[in-house]
Formats: C-alpha cells, sequence, structure tokens
C-alpha cells in the first residue's frame, strides 16, 4: 500500500515513515506544510492512504482538503483531539493522537482490511450468486524480444516488484516485466489464487511447496529459490486462513 505523510514537524514525519514502512507500507513523500501538499497532490496521482496532521506551519489541514479531493483513504494524525468532529466530516476512516500508539496504527489497518475482505466476499457471492461469467484476469500480454507472449495466470509462480517496476515470474523461471503494480494486481486477480504476502510479492498457492515457521514464515518454492518468500506479520493469519483452503 503506498502512503503520504503531511506532517510539519521532520523529526516525527521519519519516525512515523520508519512505522508504517514496517507495516508493508511504501511512503512516497513527507509533506511539511499546506503549500507543499496542495502542490503535490496537484502533480502527482494519489496514494492508498493519507497520514495527515491537522496543524501545519502555514495553516491547518482543512485548507487542503477544501481545496483539492484527495482520492486517498484519509487518517487524521494530531496531538489535539477538539477537531475530531470536524474530521469526520471530511470522511476520515481514523483518527490517530500523537504520540502515534503503534496498537492503535495496527488496529487501524486491520479494520480496513476486514471492511476490504468484506465487500471483496459480498462482491464473490454476488458472482457466484448470479452465475455470471468470471471477471478476474487470467492472462497477461508481456514483450519477449521483438514478440508479444502470452502468459496464462496458471503459469504464474508469483508477481514482484524491483525498482519501482513490477515483473512476472514464469513456471519456466524466465522473468517479464508488466505494466501494473502490485496493488492493482490484487484486486484483478482470483484471490483463491493469489496472495500478497508483503509489499514486494504476490504469490500463486499451487507452487507453495512448504511453509517454514521460525523466527518469521517464509515460504518454500522450489522453482524460485533466489527469492525470499517472507510472510509479513501482520498478514500471517489471513495468509494461514486462505493457504488451507
Amino acid at each position: 500500500m503506498t502512503a503520504v505523510i503531511i506532517e510539519d514537524e521532520i523529526p516525527a514525519g521519519k519516525r512515523f515513515e520508519k512505522l508504517l514502512m514496517n507495516k508493508d507500507f511504501v511512503v512516497l513523500a513527507i509533506l511539511p506544510s499546506v503549500v507543499s501538499a496542495l502542490k503535490w497532490f496537484e502533480e502527482n496521482n494519489h496514494p492508498d492512504f493519507v497520514f495527515i496532521d491537522i496543524k501545519l506551519r502555514d495553516g491547518n489541514c482543512f485548507r487542503i482538503l477544501d481545496k483539492i479531493q484527495i482520492q486517498s483513504k484519509i487518517v487524521f494524525t494530531t496531538a489535539y483531539d477538539e477537531f475530531a468532529l470536524k474530521a469526520f466530516n471530511y470522511n476520515a476512516i481514523d483518527y490517530l493522537l500523537k504520540p502515534i500508539d503503534e496498537s492503535k496504527l495496527d488496529k487501524m489497518i486491520s479494520k480496513y482490511d476486514a471492511f476490504k475482505t468484506g465487500f471483496a466476499n459480498a462482491l464473490n457471492w454476488k458472482v457466484l450468486e448470479e452465475n455470471i461469467e468470471n471477471k478476474f484476469k487470467t492472462s497477461f500480454l508481456v514483450s519477449s524480444g521483438n514478440h508479444l507472449k502470452k502468459i496464462e495466470s496458471h503459469e504464474v509462480i508469483c508477481f514482484f516488484s524491483d525498482a519501482n517496476a513490477s515483473f512476472i515470474l514464469t513456471n519456466q523461471k524466465r522473468q517479464f516485466a508488466i505494466n501494473n503494480s502490485l496493488d492493482n494486481l490484487e484486486q484483478k486477480l482470483d484471490p483463491e489464487l493469489f496472495f500478497r504476502i508483503n509489499r514486494k510479492f504476490l504469490v500463486n498457492k499451487k507452487y507453495i511447496s512448504a511453509l517454514k515457521n521460525e523466527s518469521q514464515m517464509v515460504l518454500q518454492i522450489p522453482d524460485a529459490k533466489e527469492f525470499d518468500f517472507v510472510v509479513s506479520r501482520l498478514r500471517i493469519k489471513t495468509f494461514l486462513e486462505w493457504y488451507k483452503k
């Protein structure tokens, strides 16, 4: 998941960035003011989440929200609770008081994941009930030399990101660049077959031969021994429920 932090205290912003990165977020920017935030959102695609302090050096954050319709989940992070009611008028999904309590951040992430799973389950049930055509993406066109090559999803060991690009690893141990982010792929692939184990990997269940659980949970995928498939700590419970189906 991608995130932007709007925080005028740079050391606090850096600490929060480290905390989010440990939760598998990719922090795109730390913005210290209303002016810098307005400029950034006008020039860039909006992230999955915006963590926004209310009182900034050149005004409060509502100046930003009144001028730009941010297409992200908004979480307010502030030392002042008197703005809570007004904050939720801007469709915030949570309100975290500073200093940020890691357990409350975990609850916010879990709440979001639960809502997302609930919506996905409702949609999948409707698809089954109405017996309509499967809408999951089952093939991909990739560039192979001077040709285009079609890869079926059952041939894919995993999708992975590296250096701000995304790739397919096939069961022929070949890698191809793909013009999709992992966030986008996660929404398009069959969730019965593919799982996002961390911010870098989306794996195909059929190629997992075993699980190794010591200090961390690692997937054993014989055809991709060059990679370390470590399940994010926050996703282990959901992964195990998915894997045993």
